[in-house]
């Protein structure tokens, strides 16, 4: 049985790992997330350690209920602190079980990867996942719906990784490499070049 706290931890340190090798330039670089720099991207990684769970709920309930408004109005303030405190943040989430409300640690590392690529895709970073948490996650993914809301885009879609062992669905192929994959499945556009198959212009039209 897989040690899924384990698989968590390692999936957020690797994004530790990366953080803690940017240089102070690109910490202000833009990411993959609109109107957010990496260090915004980072920012919102934390706020399960960096926020308590009160004034969590309490800020979203500020914005009608809105997740994406939250964010949008008050990660990048957040962001604004000095990275030290960020990799303080990081390093406390590494550590911690900690998870979204309602949520599964797959989840959770599924988040921990995708913001590893909204980081290391523009600043062209190479990044080498785990195949094994690369299938864990993936499996994850499939099944995965809330504010991710990846199940949705891939219903009905049949999707196949040509780099690890694994595939899922029937229906309109989608081809690539897992992490491709699994951005895609995310809603991220970054690796849509690597995809290939029958199922992609639907899978893109469910964004």
């Amino acid at each position: 049985m897989r040690d899924e706290t384990a698989a968590l931890r390692a999936e957020r340190q690797s994004l530790l790992d990366l953080a803690s090798s940017l240089t102070i330039t690109q910490w202000d670089h833009p990411s993959l997330c609109e109107h957010w720099r990496v260090r915004d991207v980072v920012a919102h990684a934390n706020l399960l350690v960096s926020v308590s769970r009160p004034q969590l709920v309490l800020g979203v309930l500020r914005f009608g209920g809105n997740v994406n408004r939250y964010m949008a109005r008050t990660v990048p303030k957040r962001g604004n602190q000095a990275p030290a405190v960020h990799l303080e943040d990081s390093a406390k989430l590494v550590a911690s079980d900690v998870i979204a409300p309602m949520g599964r640690r797959v989840e959770s590392a599924i988040d921990a990867f995708v913001h590893q690529l909204d980081i290391a895709v523009p600043l062209e970073r190479p990044m080498v996942a785990d195949p094994e948490r690369l299938r864990w996650m993936a499996d994850g993914m499939v099944s995965t719906g809330g504010a991710i809301d990846s199940r949705r885009r891939v219903t009905g879609l049949r999707l196949v990784a040509t780099d690890i062992d694994w595939h899922y669905g029937t229906g309109p192929e989608v081809v690539g490499p897992a992490a491709a994959l699994l951005l895609a499945g995310c809603g991220r556009s970054a690796f849509d070049p690597q995809l290939t198959g029958p199922g992609v212009d639907e899978l893109v039209a469910r964004r």
